[in-house]
């Protein structure tokens, strides 16, 4: 078959052929005038994003900055920790050698509420019965540990109050922190709060809040929250709602720990 052969059967095929080609050069030729300045440029944008990748960012002084810099972030936080954390006095803690976490709970809590509610009869404090606890004693040993805590807060603010002349401490609400039952737990900070209400001369209110954060007293009680306003009825009396709270840290120093092994 010679070429005019060919045209003749195929010359439509040949026509769409030679057509597609010419649009595709027409094409390339606009796309190089109008955008292929631009395109030529964002590529070179990228081959240079590339090569800054590409170089190291940190030396070693850099390295050892940011350990300088962790060290001291860590060690001010464990401080904190010391300073915010809340110790509880012997007595208030479970000891495996003195019997059941149960018995150990009930012991403690007939020692404090007696004394507590004596000296308030004496001192002639009005004084919340139950001290607000729960009226169903807990059972589980990490509830137990709580509530001792929250007591042992309790009774060095009442001891306070019998001290400088409060005659009102009621209302009194302990609060265990809700992640203690939730399935994602506490994370860094876990907080049980001891809330209640005082009323008497605006003196003795402030004196006692004075002492709850004295040095001579050992570490601060943390309050988490305070409201205090004059009686309407009573010249030179207030009330006091304050929250005490009892702090525990988790996972403070453990980076510390693991680092050491």
């Amino acid at each position: 078959m010679d070429l005019n052969d060919y045209w003749q059967e195929n010359k439509r095929f040949v026509m769409t052929v030679a057509g597609g080609a010419l649009l595709f050069l027409i094409g390339e030729l606009l796309i190089g005038k109008y955008i292929g300045g631009e395109l030529t440029k964002q590529r070179a944008s990228v081959a240079r994003l590339t090569s800054d990748i590409a170089k190291p960012r940190f030396g070693r002084s850099d390295l050892g900055l940011a350990r300088d810099e962790n060290e001291a972030l860590s060690t001010a936080t464990e401080t904190l920790a010391e300073r915010v954390g809340f110790v509880p006095r012997p007595g208030f803690t479970l000891d495996p050698a003195r019997g059941s976490v149960g018995n150990q709970y009930f012991a403690r809590v007939s020692v404090v509420r007696d004394r507590l509610l004596s000296e308030a009869g004496r001192h002639n404090m009005r004084l919340q019965k139950d001290l607000g606890l729960p009226a169903l004693a807990p059972t589980r040993p990490e509830e137990i540990e709580r509530y001792l805590e929250a007591l042992d807060l309790l009774e060095r603010v009442v001891d306070i109050g019998l001290e400088v002349g409060v005659p009102r401490i009621d209302k009194i609400e302990i609060r265990l922190d809700p992640g203690l039952n939730a399935r994602k737990g506490f994370g860094k900070l876990e907080r049980t709060r001891v809330a209640m209400r005082l009323t008497g001369p605006s003196a003795a209110l402030v004196r006692l809040l004075a002492e709850t954060q004295s040095p001579a007293r050992g570490a601060s009680l943390s309050i988490d929250d305070l409201a205090m306003a004059p009686e309407k009825l009573k010249a030179g009396e207030a009330w006091m709602e304050i929250t005490f709270t009892v702090i525990r840290l988790h996972g403070v120093g453990a980076e510390r720990e693991e680092e050491a092994a």
